[in-house]
């Protein structure tokens, strides 16, 4: 009886703590809304004319409101290099554009569930003569410049994979979309990409980057995040992401924001 007792009594404390751990979901349900995080490229995310939210994300969350009541508020990432503080601290309750799950992310948040396959490449500007590049270990020469941000993937895998390379880091003001503009200017000779962020670039700047070689430096996925203690939330939008696959609409707006 008295064990009975107690391990009530410490499944009512674990179920308290973890609510009470999931600041997020706690904001959520008081404001009735969700603050989402978001980068600026091309159809992943952007704003029309009028400054309406649109693209992929904004398709995304549309759906999720329509299905939970909820309203949707975005907030700018304004560094990858502070994002998941950023997440941790509370500025915004959950990162609603498809982010990498790659090793420097992977364990910074709680990864929500598979989105699509995210193979990460190495881009030039479509001018660009690349006839003497016949593999990547070519790019390892200190005549060339990569362009990217502290914490981006350009950031994280020139110094380690080319690191005889420039690496030209923008400002953490600066968003994902000024990285391509140092390419077509010839600030720079290569990026490092994901193939989502090139197919939404491309999207809205088409035939303007090319791909370097067919070698994929990562072969990676795309997934929402969230922050460290919110897994009753992560659980919850899952539970949406894949109601939203089976019933196709997750394929529709890949697709309708040419992103496969």
């Amino acid at each position: 009886m008295f064990k009975s007792i107690i391990l009530f009594a410490f499944v009512i404390l674990f179920s308290f703590s973890s609510f009470a751990e999931d600041k997020a979901l706690a904001r959520i349900q008081k404001n009735q809304e969700i603050n989402c995080g978001v980068y600026v490229l091309g159809s992943i995310f952007s704003y029309s004319p009028n400054g309406k939210p649109q693209g992929f994300t904004a398709d995304l969350f549309q759906e999720v409101s329509l299905r939970t009541g909820l309203k949707v508020k975005y907030s700018e990432i304004s560094s990858f290099a502070t994002l998941f503080e950023d997440l941790k601290t509370g500025h915004f309750d959950m990162i609603c554009s498809p982010l990498l799950l790659i090793p420097a992310t992977a364990m910074k948040g709680i990864p929500g569930i598979f989105i699509a396959e995210d193979p990460i490449n190495i881009y030039a500007d479509a001018n660009a003569d690349l006839s003497q590049i016949k593999s990547l270990d070519q790019l390892n020469n200190e005549k060339y410049i990569f362009v990217g941000m502290d914490g981006e993937l350009s950031g994280i895998y020139v110094p380690k994979l080319f690191p005889k390379a420039k690496l030209n880091l923008l400002s953490l003001a600066s968003t994902a979309a000024n990285m391509p503009m140092e390419l077509h200017t010839k600030k720079a000779n290569f990026l490092i990409f994901s193939s989502l962020a090139f197919k939404a670039y491309d999207k809205e700047n088409p035939n303007k980057l090319k791909q370097v070689t067919h070698k994929s430096i990562l072969n990676s996925s795309v997934r929402l995040f969230f922050p460290e203690g919110s897994d009753t939330l992560r659980s919850n939008m899952d539970a949406i992401i894949d109601d939203l696959k089976r019933d196709g609409t997750l394929d529709m707006l890949l697709k309708k924001n040419g992103l496969k």
